[in-house]
């Protein structure tokens, strides 16, 4: 007797290789990735009186980014104390 149904194929197989290390095709992605690199590389030269008065900008004076706000005061007190 015939099958009414085609058969289905095997599934292909996983790489066994991690996520990050498969080639990135997709080229929104590529640039994603590059943009947040220049963000971490202007963000590492900045201080953290600089990265408060950068956050005032973009967000308005005491506005969002709390608690990144509040880590950077305290590092900003610790450091005034020693």
């Amino acid at each position: 007797m015939a099958q009414k149904y085609k058969q289905e194929s095997k599934k292909q197989e996983v790489s066994a290789e991690p996520r990050n290390v498969r080639d990135c095709t997709h080229p929104q992605r590529a640039h994603r990735q590059e943009q947040a690199e220049k963000l971490r590389k202007a963000r590492a030269k900045r201080t953290d009186q600089e990265q408060l008065a950068e956050l005032d900008r973009v967000f308005g004076k005491g506005n969002g980014a709390k608690k990144e706000r509040a880590r950077l005061k305290a590092r900003i007190a610790e450091g005034k104390k020693k």
